[in-house]
């Protein structure tokens, strides 16, 4: 057996906080090696030792059979390791082409013709497809991953490791992910997978690694495992079975869209004439790849986006022409599809996070400023929803992991009065507890509080086990299954990419 990667009693602590202890790790040359974990377990920090991004206190690492000690990460590049983390590097003012050279270009003077041949034909491996020349600002967050990862392929990486790299993909695009990372493999690559989708570990790795609490609890053949297993071995105790009771009887319309049209980003319509009803008490979910419509959808009923026709009702009357503002102070919420670009300014403490969006919302709003003991109430209760680890409300955002960041604005999601709550990948990123957690928070916000959420993920079955209802969208245009296939997930896939 010949090892890409040997970890050996790996340490770290932050502060008073152990983020790893004694872990190791032994991965195969030319395999994919699964590494999955609650948040906070410790994948990421064990990677990006790894990666050189962090220094252990203790422990050695060995990569090709060679003993390293990575002060960088540039040294970690320089040996073939690559990383993809949940927090994309790309610069939205830079074109893709820049994205993808940067820090890593031919030479002091670069032939343009000669890098983009090379980009396409990394582009084509992976069955990626981009436009050099634009920007990389109108990338969907699903493209920035994409892009991420060719940058890993520009730097000859033969080790890859991968944080969540699915999370913003749709099912095709997975699909075709894991069937390039197949491609890479059989060429002598090896792939670490940090990742909550356990159908991805069971399907297309060969070894799975459990973290738990900074320790390793467990390494074995996925083989030896299944999902099930898998997933008790992360949380540490028996799972209960799901059990979603369907809603009782359906309130008022607090949504509905007639007839909306919607220019994307390059001018076309990316919404065309969809028609939908939300009603109080229910969980709508949107299925449907990436780039049908959805992120457009969303911004017209968020009231970021002005629809170039048809209508959108919201509590029962016309808000067309409502700004942002006041969709937000009649009870409209979001999760937004990037946490980063939409929901959190990292710089700013958890205190300040907690009022994005809600700072003109009574009572958090008082005369001309903010009420300092309500956005205390507020930033606490969005930070206990979901168990947010965190050093204190005072503390960036930045400090928290990628994973808490996320529980975080979704429970600020839930404060005030919310009654049409709009998440797009409410998920992303939150292992098997927190989902769970998040959509109970949701089905209780709708059964008990009389409202209504609309929900977007790229991954099928969560909408299935999770949402009372779904409509598929493609194309800009909406599609509902008929009542006896409501949760059929063939049907819904049929309606998804439009087969007969």
């Amino acid at each position: 057996m010949s090892l890409a990667v040997r970890l050996r009693g790996i340490s770290k602590r932050f502060g008073a906080v152990r983020a790893l202890e004694s872990v190791d790790l032994d991965v195969e040359a030319g395999t994919l090696h699964a590494l999955v974990g609650e948040n906070g377990a410790g994948k990421t920090t064990l990677m990006r030792v790894l990666y050189g991004a962090i220094q252990p206190d203790a422990g050695s690492i060995e990569v090709e059979g060679r003993a390293r000690r990575f002060r960088s990460s540039r040294e970690a590049i320089e040996a073939g390791i690559g990383m993809v983390s949940q927090h994309y590097s790309i610069l939205p003012q830079l074109t893709c082409l820049q994205n993808l050279m940067l820090g890593a270009e031919p030479g002091a003077w670069i032939a343009e013709g000669a890098a983009v041949a090379r980009a396409e034909e990394l582009a084509a491996r992976m069955g990626f497809r981009f436009d050099w020349h634009a920007d990389a600002s109108t990338l969907s967050p699903a493209g920035a991953q994409k892009l991420e990862i060719l940058k890993l392929l520009w730097r000859s990486a033969r080790i890859l490791i991968l944080d969540e790299p699915t999370a913003m993909l749709s099912p095709a695009d997975s699909d075709a992910l894991f069937e390039s990372l197949a491609q890479l493999r059989s060429e002598g690559a090896t792939v670490i997978l940090v990742t909550h989708r356990l159908p991805e570990v069971m399907d297309h790795a060969e070894r799975v690694t459990v973290l738990r609490g900074g320790r390793r609890v467990a390494s074995m053949p996925v083989a030896d495992t299944d999902a099930r297993g898998l997933a008790e071995l992360i949380v540490g105790h028996t799972l209960e079975r799901a059990s979603a009771e369907p809603p009782g009887s359906l309130g008022e319309e607090l949504l509905a869209v007639q007839g909306l049209v919607v220019a994307g980003y390059r001018g076309d319509d990316a919404v065309r004439g969809a028609d939908l009803a939300v009603r109080a008490g229910e969980i709508v979910g949107i299925a449907g790849v990436d780039g049908s419509g959805q992120r457009e959808l969303f911004q017209a009923v968020l009231g970021v986006a002005r629809a170039k026709a048809g209508v959108v009702r919201l509590f029962g009357e016309d808000a067309s022409k409502w700004p942002p503002s006041r969709r937000l102070e009649a009870g409209l919420r979001l999760i937004p599809e990037d946490r980063h670009e939409e929901g959190v300014i990292d710089e700013w403490p958890l205190l300040e996070n907690a009022a994005l969006g809600l700072q003109r919302v009574p009572p958090l709003r008082r005369g001309g400023g903010l009420d300092p003991g309500v956005q205390r109430d507020v930033a606490e209760r969005a930070a206990r929803a979901f168990d947010t680890k965190h050093g204190g409300l005072r503390l960036p955002m930045a400090s928290l992991s990628g994973g808490n960041q996320q529980r975080f604005v979704a429970g600020r999601a839930l404060q005030l009065g919310p009654r049409l709550l709009l998440a797009f990948q409410p998920a992303r990123g939150l292992d098997i507890e927190a989902t769970r957690r998040v959509y109970d928070a949701i089905r209780t916000l709708c059964r008990e509080g009389g409202a209504a959420a609309l929900v977007v993920s790229f991954d099928l079955d969560e909408l299935l086990e999770h949402c009372d209802r779904l409509v598929a969208m493609r194309s800009g245009r909406i599609f509902e299954p008929p009542p006896e296939r409501a949760k059929d997930r063939a049907e819904i896939g049929r309606l998804m990419v439009g087969a007969a």
